[in-house]
């Protein structure tokens, strides 16, 4: 696995001011693979963009939010489970996101995992938004 610090250096070469780079976080398949490094671009409490480089330190993209969110929603593990909750049955439990995507990996998202008496699942935040995964 890169070196959290190579991975954020490689990444500020794609921002004005290297200073607004957060911790990168990496980002798995559904397996459990490294697809890439989400390096959030932060100014105060707000998340404004972020840098994905992949494995290999090649940038992937940089992409910038129109309306920027807090940054908890989507970097404060707390926020995310908390969020996950609110699709939850009374009788599931959430357990710890991981940075993933849901089918394609331009669609990032925290996977959270949910058990029940129903069976395990994955419950997609993304944000503000939460939605069920289509696989069981």
């Amino acid at each position: 696995m890169a070196d959290l610090e190579l991975v954020r250096s490689r990444a500020e070469s794609f921002v004005d001011d290297p200073a607004l780079l957060g911790t990168p976080i990496a980002v798995k398949d559904a397996g459990g693979a490294l697809t890439s490094w989400f390096v959030p671009i932060l100014a105060g409490a707000s998340l404004v963009g972020f840098v994905e480089i992949l494995p290999d330190l090649t940038h992937r993209r940089t992409s910038w939010f129109a309306d920027a969110p807090a940054a908890s929603s989507w970097l404060d593990p707390v926020a995310i489970r908390t969020r996950a909750a609110t699709a939850l049955a009374d009788d599931e439990i959430v357990g710890e996101p991981s940075l993933s995507f849901d089918g394609s990996p331009d669609r990032l998202a925290w996977a959270v995992p949910v058990r029940g008496a129903r069976g395990d699942r994955i419950v997609f935040v993304a944000g503000d938004v939460v939605w069920p995964s289509e696989a069981r």
